[in-house]
């Protein structure tokens, strides 16, 4: 072999070097990865569950806690101010259908206004 032959095995033996070596750090990749996916899999979904559970405690204690917690009087008026604003927004609802469905004449957009009920007295 001329030294000419030689340069070239050597190129060659470390192009089949790093060839290999990157083939096996494929099939080691693929194999670890194997080996970690139900571990993962079973980490998230654990950690899918605790996150579940604890916002569906936290909630409900939460209100529980202030249930109990609140005077009576208090109540009353969040439900009563809960219901007004149900109201509110049911008209709200309907009169955007309305201009949506049956559009004035005008090509200008005319605004609605919507009035807020007084708040009732505490009895």
């Amino acid at each position: 072999m001329t030294g000419e032959n030689q340069d070239t095995t050597k190129e060659e033996s470390h192009f089949h070097s790093f060839s290999d070596a990157v083939h096996q750090a494929k099939d080691d990749a693929k194999e670890k990865a194997r080996e970690a996916a139900p571990k993962l899999k079973e980490a998230i979904a654990s950690a899918a569950f605790d996150t579940a559970y604890n916002v569906a405690y936290g909630t409900v204690f939460a209100g529980a806690f202030a249930h109990e917690l609140l005077p009576q009087t208090l109540k009353n008026g969040l439900r009563k101010g809960a219901n007004a604003g149900r109201a509110a927004a049911q008209k709200a609802k309907v009169k955007a259908e309305e201009a949506f469905t049956h559009p004035s004449e005008s090509a200008a957009i005319t605004p609605t206004v919507i009035e807020l009920p007084q708040a009732p007295s505490p009895t």
